[in-house]
């Protein structure tokens, strides 16, 4: 990505892609970048970066990049079924929020504590984050961008992904 980055005058933006999701027909990528504090969209067809979402900063987090746990600002992104909304876990910021993906505007900013990664639930109405910092992982609805519940995960989660296996196959 360093050239692409380059092209459009991210120069000083690190080019360690961090986690990233395709649009359902695979023309567009979001990811996240070490140090940096939102994401970007790519397209695949262009061969180039097209938008750059910069989300808030946390005022209570150290701008000591040395701080942050594993280079990441933000590390965590997802997107519904229907490729309408992006969740995205801000890691340092202690918050999850949901991003309309046409406009890039992002929802509440839903308070977790160390969020780790995004995924989305197995019936694609919620994102859910770990939030390694509270030992839970948390739904938030796409809809709304609200909170729906928290649950206890144990000792530090951090990635998580859904599976799908057939009842017959679970002999």
């Amino acid at each position: 990505m360093r050239q692409r980055l380059d092209a459009i005058g991210l120069t000083d933006f690190s080019d360690a892609v961090r986690p990233a999701v395709f649009s359902p027909d695979e023309s567009k990528l979001y990811f996240q970048v070490s140090f940096f504090n939102g994401f970007l969209e790519y397209d695949v067809a262009s061969d180039r970066i097209t938008r750059v979402k910069t989300l808030p900063m946390n005022p209570a987090t150290s701008t000591d990049r040395t701080t942050w746990v594993n280079d990441s600002r933000h590390h965590g992104i997802s997107m519904n079924p229907s490729g309408t909304k992006l969740c995205v876990a801000g890691t340092m910021d202690d918050y999850a929020t949901v991003v309309d993906r046409a406009t890039l505007q992002e929802g509440p900013l839903v308070t977790a504590s160390k969020p780790y990664w995004a995924t989305v639930s197995g019936d694609g109405k919620d994102c859910i984050v770990s939030e390694s910092g509270a030992d839970q992982v948390t739904a938030i609805d796409f809809a709304t961008g609200q909170k729906t519940v928290s649950v206890p995960a144990g000792d530090h989660p951090q990635r998580v992904r859904l599976g799908h296996v057939e009842a017959n196959t679970l002999g």
